[in-house]
């Protein structure tokens, strides 16, 4: 039965149609109400309303039949058939584009494309329903309405200039949502390309609503594609009595060891020219995570401040006056007496004073940031460390990973055993505040083990049943016996021998 055979089947029976359209609207009334608290329910709402559109149309014509006013009975048609078609397709576009396609598949489908297929087929439901219920000449309403098109077109040239650039945009794609970009004098991160605007959200959460024709006329720089990776570029100054060569060392130490910074391509320190204050140095390196940028120069900077400072690199400022200090200025990391803080060392305690001394006009006072590995498991050492200030962790490799056994603070010391013996170290050592550590190396206690062999057998013992309580993760002191009934220390005594030549 075609379209039209049906209307007349219908509206020749008015109770039987207006029952059926009761009963109707109340399963779409509460169809929609039970849908509406859903994500998927909102968007079928307009669907629906159209859907509940077309059968008042029904109703109207179905009650003017029943008159015989023949005129409304035609124009109803033509609202219900057109209402009932663009229903079809909307709830079609939401089932099929917005669940399906994004949401199950997981498939990017522009919201321009998408209302360009809506609105073409909407416009051809329209001339169909004028042509073929009310035999509308659409020739002729298209000559007509020449006058006002290009009346609206004049009004709206803003506006029209900005749905075409949405459609050139996302033709050529120059950027995708969530894609970093860069317009103008706007930095963000894409939400959305509407017909009209674009939205980007700053890293200040500040959404700015963009004008389509603005991005088309602007230079645009995409962070994240065509390749996701970002050279930034920091500069600094370092005094002239430092090398270059141990400068780029230590920047290139602290880069190598940030894991937001790219292996490949190779960061690189250059030197870029010498300044009235001190030389001026350019890092270049390389990183993903765009997003975070402000957050991964924060970090590096302040660890090439430790690095510099470890590496002895002084950091120069600008003056207008010629000021002549007595007193060199220092950090709180940098002061203390060494001397005092090497008596209370239990290794060190079989020390005379004028050895230690002696130890301690070679000690070197570092300092580290909160976060920066001290040492390494498994790395090389010749010198062991005396925690002055703040607090570290100790922590080891295991098969989930590392984890953390002891944690030290002021006093304590590590890494005794590469500074005797010449091992590796046995685990990995990280600031856990600001610290500032003394390093006491193998050539300053080679010099006092030489001047006094005895001295091998109680720094033997202490070392050893240090190490024994380690290893049982036990904090007590251990009762240290006599050296001739001490073989872990009698062992040890030997391999010290041995590494320094004695």
């Amino acid at each position: 039965m075609q379209l039209r055979d049906w209307w007349f089947s219908a509206t020749q029976s008015p109770l039987r149609t207006e029952t059926l359209l009761v009963i109707a609207v109340g399963v779409l009334l509460l169809l929609r109400a039970t849908l509406h608290r859903s994500r998927l329910g909102r968007r079928l709402d307009a669907g629906l309303t159209l859907l509940m559109i077309g059968l008042l149309a029904l109703a109207l014509g179905t009650a003017a039949a029943a008159e015989g006013a023949d005129a409304v009975v035609l124009y109803a048609r033509a609202v219900f058939t057109a209402a009932l078609a663009i229903a079809a397709v909307r709830i079609a576009l939401v089932l099929f584009v917005d669940v399906y396609l994004r949401e199950r598949q997981h498939l990017r489908v522009s919201a321009i494309v998408r209302d360009i297929a809506g609105m073409a087929a909407y416009f051809v439901i329209v001339l169909v329903v004028l042509r073929a219920t009310l035999d509308i000449n659409l020739a002729s309403l298209i000559a007509t309405s020449a006058v006002l098109t290009a009346i609206v077109g004049l009004a709206l040239q803003d506006v029209l200039g900005s749905v075409i650039s949405g459609i050139v945009i996302e033709a050529e794609e120059p950027f995708r949502p969530s894609d970093w970009v860069r317009v103008g004098a706007y930095e963000g991160e894409v939400l959305e390309t509407g017909w009209r605007t674009t939205e980007i959200r700053t890293r200040a959460n500040e959404v700015i609503v963009l004008p389509n024709t603005y991005l088309a006329r602007e230079p645009l720089v995409n962070y994240s594609r065509p390749d996701p990776r970002h050279c930034d570029t920091l500069r600094f100054e370092a005094a002239y009595e430092a090398p270059p060569n141990t400068v780029k060392a230590a920047v290139l130490a602290v880069l190598s060891g940030d894991p937001s910074v790219l292996r490949v391509p190779e960061a690189e320190v250059q030197t870029t020219q010498f300044n009235p204050s001190g030389i001026e140095y350019t890092v270049r390196y390389w990183l993903e995570d765009f997003a975070n940028l402000l957050t991964i120069r924060d970090r590096l900077l302040t660890n090439i401040w430790y690095g510099l400072r470890r590496g002895g690199v002084r950091i120069p400022f600008p003056t207008t006056e010629l000021v002549v200090h007595t007193i060199q200025p220092t950090s709180p990391l940098e002061a203390g007496d060494i001397a005092s803080a090497l008596r209370h060392v239990p290794l060190l305690e079989p020390l005379a004073a004028g050895e230690l001394a002696s130890l301690a006009a070679q000690v070197r006072r570092l300092p580290f940031a909160r976060g920066e590995a001290i040492v390494r498991e498994g790395d090389p050492g010749d010198s062991f460390y005396l925690i002055e200030r703040g607090s570290v962790a100790v922590t080891i490799a295991g098969r989930a990973g590392p984890h953390t056994i002891n944690h030290m603070a002021a006093g304590d010391y590590f890494g005794e055993m590469s500074v005797l013996t010449g091992d590796s170290r046995s685990a990995t050592v990280i600031a856990e505040s600001d610290v500032a550590v003394l390093e006491v190396g193998r050539a300053a206690f080679e010099q006092i083990l030489v001047a006094n062999p005895a001295l091998l057998e109680p720094i033997s013992q202490i070392a050893a049943h240090r190490q024994e309580a380690q290893q049982a993760s036990r904090r007590a002191q251990p009762v240290i016996p006599p050296f001739a009934q001490d073989p872990a220390a009698q062992r040890l005594r030997q391999r010290i021998r041995a590494f320094f030549g004695l």
